[in-house]
């Protein structure tokens, strides 16, 4: 039986010191003037989530304007809207 495989690390493309890039999070919203659900995925997007059952399923496109306000709403109405992040 053959030893098992080492990988080691190229000593050229180690970053010491560094730490590992942070993994981005969702964010929900909700739009001032529609009072709609608005939520930022981990890929930098925005998407609008209609009311009723699964609303990430149903979710459509949503580009924020200078004039868009949003206010943040706390993390855990990600699990309340079935969000996958």
């Amino acid at each position: 039986m053959d030893p098992p495989m080492r990988y080691l690390m190229d000593e050229a493309s180690r970053d010491e010191g560094q730490s590992p890039p942070m993994k981005r999070l969702g964010a929900v919203f909700v739009e001032r003037l529609t009072r709609q659900w608005v939520v930022l995925d981990p890929e930098g997007k925005f998407w609008i989530l209609p009311a009723g059952d699964d609303p990430w399923r149903n979710r459509l496109p949503f580009h924020p304007t200078e004039d868009t306000g949003l206010d943040p709403v706390p993390g855990h109405y990600k699990h309340v809207l079935g969000l996958p992040f």
